[in-house]
């Protein structure tokens, strides 16, 4: 009989949404499926993101999904707390990664500098999390591995990324090994992208797995149609320019940023929209982007994108949007009258460029805040989204006199029908784990799988672990 045990730990994004964390222990080996940043509230946060329930000098290998902060954001924290694991992702990944940690510590560091500021009086401070040293030491763990092929990130362990379809480079885990059961296959999705996108390949459901952990950000709810967001960002772009008003859209800087930029551009070329000046002000959207011009024929991408920018030759619009890398050059803006188009992170609006273009135009009834992604609880978006009047930015109260408006068209996440239609084709033999979603949507997906009749369908709660076999 075989005495290997194999365990999973879930350390974050267990009934929420941010933080993914999942220590798995198998063949006296540890592997961390991510190791991402907690978002909300500044000091539930913050406690979150400096504890860690595990040694960090004990892990031997490190899959990272993909770039995003609530997946990679604290891998600096972690090697600068002991971790000397190797750093496995995709290429694609690997290099986004490089320039979301930079901008991340960069970005803590420089709020950090403005809260302690303006709060000098009342002897309030915050340290950052990080520094760019830190993330430079994270990214030299880094170990670039290409979609497809197989690997051994630990002695008997053997992994595999796929294509996940989340964001450019995003990957799903594939892990085979031993359990005190036998040989079993584990397949982790990092964040699972939509059956329908805008620029990347659908996933694709892998054979013979036996526990599937799967995201459940949308597990209650149905996305509004992607061929519904080219007008819907047509009308907003036409009333600004009607009433000469700002459209400040909070954008996460990887993926959503390009998306929008490529439907941008298609309404220009179709002359659908006046023009109408467009900055994209985000020194690491900038960034990425220009890896995503650079990468459009990577494996990842759609045939039809891929069509579309051989066609157009410019599909991410260098040639008329003004790509703001300088501070100067950011609050300028704030002296430019309507209509305009910022596209400015974060996403969430917990930190970076934004915050200052909030504070500046909240209060102008000419605005319109338009929220294009997840709002997790806690964060300055969410408050915006549920129309809450009057909101701390910077420590500081604003009224809300702003348009705020979502368009949950361009979620990168599947859906409800997507999720199901996923885990029917995946059909797991033995578990399926319910993460990275807030209670009432992986309630809502576990009770719907349990309606179709799929069995062993588990929703972690936070530091919860369970025994593979």
């Amino acid at each position: 009989m075989n005495n290997n045990k194999a365990k999973i730990s879930f350390l974050g994004a267990a009934g929420e949404v941010t933080g993914s964390r999942h220590l798995l222990e198998a063949n006296g080996s540890t592997i961390l499926l991510d190791c991402g940043m907690f978002q909300g509230h500044r000091s539930d946060a913050d406690s979150k993101n400096r504890t860690f329930t595990f040694p960090p000098a004990s892990v031997d290998a490190v899959m990272l999904s993909h770039a995003h902060v609530d997946h990679c954001g604290l891998m600096p924290l972690l090697y600068r707390n002991g971790c000397d694991a190797p750093l496995y992702a995709t290429s694609g990944t690997a290099e986004i990664t490089a320039v979301m940690l930079a901008d991340s510590s960069r970005l803590q560091v420089a709020d950090a500098q403005f809260y302690n500021k303006i709060h000098a009086a009342e002897h309030l401070s915050i340290e950052p999390l990080y520094t760019e040293e830190d993330a430079a030491l994270a990214l030299g763990h880094m170990k670039p591995t290409d979609y497809n092929s197989d690997f051994e990130p630990a002695p008997g362990v053997t992994a595999r990324f796929l294509n996940a379809g989340h964001v450019m480079g995003s990957a799903m885990t594939q892990l085979d090994l031993e359990t005190s059961g036998g040989r079993r296959r584990i397949l982790y999705t990092g964040d699972l992208g939509r059956q329908e996108a805008l620029l990347l390949e659908t996933p694709a459901a892998p054979e013979g797995v036996d526990y599937l952990i799967i995201e459940s950000t949308y597990g209650d709810r149905l996305h509004e149609k992607l061929e519904d967001a080219a007008g819907k960002l047509a009308g907003v772009i036409k009333r600004a320019v009607k009433e000469n008003g700002k459209i400040v859209i909070p954008s996460f800087a990887l993926e959503r940023t390009q998306e929008i930029i490529f439907i941008i551009d298609k309404l220009r070329r179709d002359k659908s929209v006046p023009e109408i000046p467009i900055y994209v002000d985000s020194p690491m959207a900038i960034s990425l982007t220009e890896i995503f011009n650079k990468r459009r024929e990577d494996f990842c991408f759609d045939d039809k994108f891929k069509a579309y920018a051989r066609m157009d030759g410019d599909p991410f619009g260098f040639d008329y949007i003004r790509y703001l890398r300088s501070k100067e050059e950011s609050q300028s803006l704030n002296n430019k009258s309507g209509p305009m188009l910022i596209i400015s992170a974060s996403g969430m609006c917990e930190g970076g460029r934004v915050l200052h273009h909030l504070r500046n135009n909240i209060g102008t009834e000419s605005t319109t805040i338009l929220l294009v992604g997840y709002q997790a609880a806690g964060t300055l978006g969410r408050k915006l989204q549920d129309g809450i009047k009057k909101v701390k930015i910077f420590g500081m109260e604003h009224e809300v006199w702003a348009r705020v408006e979502t368009m949950h068209t361009f979620s990168s996440h599947a859906d409800k029908a997507d999720l199901s239609v996923f885990i029917k084709a995946v059909n797991p033999a033995r578990g399926i784990f319910l993460v990275h979603g807030d209670p009432e949507a992986r309630s809502a997906l576990s009770a719907a799988l349990a309606a179709d009749g799929v069995k062993n369908v588990k929703c972690p709660a936070m530091g919860e672990v369970f025994e593979l076999n």
